[in-house]
């Protein structure tokens, strides 16, 4: 029988027992499952998949920063 990967993009775990499903596809956990909307771990604790999956908070606030206010008319 053959193993089989967990869906997440960044994960290299391989589903079990615990396999949570979406749809046709099968992930190691729920974190991996919810694409770690809230910054979740895997459940494998050598597995660092949550931290490649979530954009840093700081990147994101940065981003903003620069961009805003984009829709600000120019000044005469």
């Amino acid at each position: 029988m053959s193993e089989v990967r967990c869906a997440c993009s960044h994960c290299n775990c391989t589903v079990d027992a615990t396999t949570v499903t979406q749809g046709d596809k099968a992930y190691c956990c729920e974190a991996c499952a919810s694409g770690h909307r809230n910054g979740e771990p895997c459940r494998m604790q050598d597995c660092h998949c949550g931290d490649a999956a979530q954009p840093k908070e700081s990147s994101v606030d940065n981003a903003l920063d620069e961009t805003f206010p984009a829709s600000d008319p120019i000044s005469p």
